[in-house]
């Protein structure tokens, strides 16, 4: 009899040749990549992995006095300042609690200047994506609350989620602080 691991192998053989022999009946190579699915507040969101470094537990955040309420505050990630927004705040327009939630993480993003952290209320898993098996669309009506961070959404069994694009929103932030801080000179 097999034992597990050998059948789960087998799965995936079987996948992966499934897999090749549509990719030759469609002449069109398969495309993969690897998503961060995550809750922020009701939604459930999905982030490129390569544009996520890293995947923390909230920790200790020192406050920032008239920071916008979006700005949870500051805090230390090897040995460089990162400063943690509120995702479902940010995204939403909705307080989202404690930072000290058990489920709650904060994705780090590098900027082009500095660090950020974004925190959202869950991180669900990592999903391997392959061209044939999702479909991803401009973003509908239904998901307009996202349109600022999203251009597109992926449909993954019968779930339509939108894609938030991590590095494009940091730079906006880092675009915003650099055009405040110069009108402020």
């Amino acid at each position: 009899m097999a034992s597990p691991y050998e059948l789960l192998v087998g799965l995936a053989l079987l996948r992966e040749r499934k897999r090749q022999l549509e990719a030759e009946q469609h002449q069109g190579p398969i495309e993969a990549w690897s998503a961060l699915v995550v809750k922020i507040g009701t939604w459930r969101c999905v982030l490129r992995q390569d544009e996520v470094d890293e995947v923390i537990a909230p920790g200790k955040l020192t406050k920032v006095l008239g920071a916008p309420n979006w700005m949870l505050g500051l805090t230390y990630f090897r040995n460089q300042l990162l400063n943690v927004l509120d995702g479902r705040q940010l995204f939403l327009g909705q307080s989202s609690g404690s930072i000290n939630q058990l489920s709650a993480r904060i994705l780090v993003v590098q900027g082009q200047e500095e660090w950020f952290g974004i925190k959202v209320d869950e991180l669900i898993g990592i999903r391997h994506i392959w061209s044939d098996s999702a479909e991803i669309k401009v973003l509908s009506d239904s998901l307009a609350v996202w349109r600022s961070y999203a251009t597109q959404c992926i449909v993954m069994n019968g779930e339509v989620m939108p894609i938030l694009q991590a590095r494009n929103l940091m730079r906006g932030l880092e675009l915003q602080r650099s055009v405040l801080s110069t009108s402020t000179v």
